[in-house]
């Protein structure tokens, strides 16, 4: 029995605990490990921002191409035929005549195209170009006859209201103004003097003492609305710059309701190819030489910067601490003057 103590003893005596080094070690490798998981899931998270960022950088970019060029490749453009150019080499465009009240930028069709340089917009980011674009809508009705300051068309215009700015053309002329109540076919000028100066549809000055037929047998004649646009870019008022629409008298952010509206917008530049020139100039260039009739293409510059959602301006995925950015370059051509 003492020998079974004896052992029992020894076994005991045998038993150690862990020493403080021992655990101060352990401690340090399990460190390491929870270190190097967290960095790991760190720069998953890092890679997943930026990998989301540049996917709405692109998507932003599709979308603001393809709404900008539609509008760019329609400017100047009504349905109806253009004449023999008046100028040579000057592409052929249909004389307009305008006789809306006011002085609001979209009443004034002008040239079609006409650009603004570095911030030269109102309320624009300095620095940026802004672009101006006026044209017939794709909603086009043809006209069976014109009487008495009343327009017959082949259809029903559903899509048109009392007050909307409305074009008219055939092959000889064009004209900007303001409908009455539409009444079964028919669409009227609206005789309200604070609508229209006149019910004259006249090429000449605004309101001239003259009147126009449309709807001849040798002249068909269309209807369409008005299509005014700017494209331009402005402080969205969450911190950041916002690429911006104007149609009309409305303004809207593009991509409004989408998670990202285009709301890292860095910079909107613009250049113009003039007929028979064979490079790009800015917008101070085709003023000065009177040439906005003659441009045939634009080249369009965009850069984004990714975000990651609609109100988290300071999130930043690039490797420069600052956000994923992209500059995106694209040519539209005008299809009423390209031959």
């Amino acid at each position: 029995m003492s020998n079974s103590m004896v052992r029992t003893g020894h076994s005991r005596r045998g038993v150690r605990g862990v020493t403080l080094v021992e655990l101060m070690v352990a401690m340090l490798i399990g460190l390491l490990v929870t270190v190097g998981a967290v960095g790991i899931f760190m720069t998953n998270r890092k890679s997943y921002a930026a990998t989301e960022s540049l996917g709405r950088v692109q998507e932003g970019a599709r979308m603001a191409f393809e709404l900008m060029a539609r509008d760019i490749r329609d400017a100047d453009g009504t349905p109806c035929a253009q004449p023999g150019p008046a100028v040579a080499g000057q592409a052929p465009m249909l004389p307009m005549a305008n006789v809306v009240v006011g002085t609001a930028w979209w009443k004034n069709w002008g040239d079609g195209l006409v650009g603004y340089e570095n911030g030269g917009l109102t309320n624009t980011v300095a620095g940026t170009d802004a672009i101006e674009l006026h044209s017939a809508s794709d909603d086009v009705i043809s006209v069976n006859t014109y009487a008495s300051n009343t327009f017959t068309l082949t259809r029903a215009p559903t899509d048109f209201v009392a007050d909307d700015v409305v074009v008219a053309c055939d092959n000889t002329q064009a004209a900007i103004f303001r409908i009455g109540a539409p009444s079964g076919n028919d669409i009227t000028v609206s005789a309200n003097s604070t609508k229209n100066c006149s019910q004259n549809l006249g090429v000449g000055p605004s309101c001239g003492a003259f009147g126009y037929a449309y709807a001849t047998a040798d002249k068909p004649a269309m209807v369409a609305k008005l299509n005014a646009v700017r494209w331009y870019v402005k402080a969205n008022g969450r911190g950041g710059n916002s690429l911006y629409r104007s149609v009309l008298d409305q303004e809207s952010e593009i991509l409004e309701g989408v998670s990202t509206p285009a709301s890292g917008v860095g910079g909107l530049q613009l250049t113009y190819l003039v007929e028979g020139a064979n490079a790009y100039v800015t917008s101070t260039a085709v003023t000065a030489a009177s040439n906005w009739k003659r441009v045939k293409a634009v080249r369009v510059e965009l850069e984004f910067e990714g975000q990651q959602d609609r109100d988290s301006d300071a999130i930043k995925a690039g490797t420069d601490g600052k956000g994923l950015r992209r500059s995106i370059r694209h040519v539209v051509s005008l299809r009423n003057r390209t031959s």
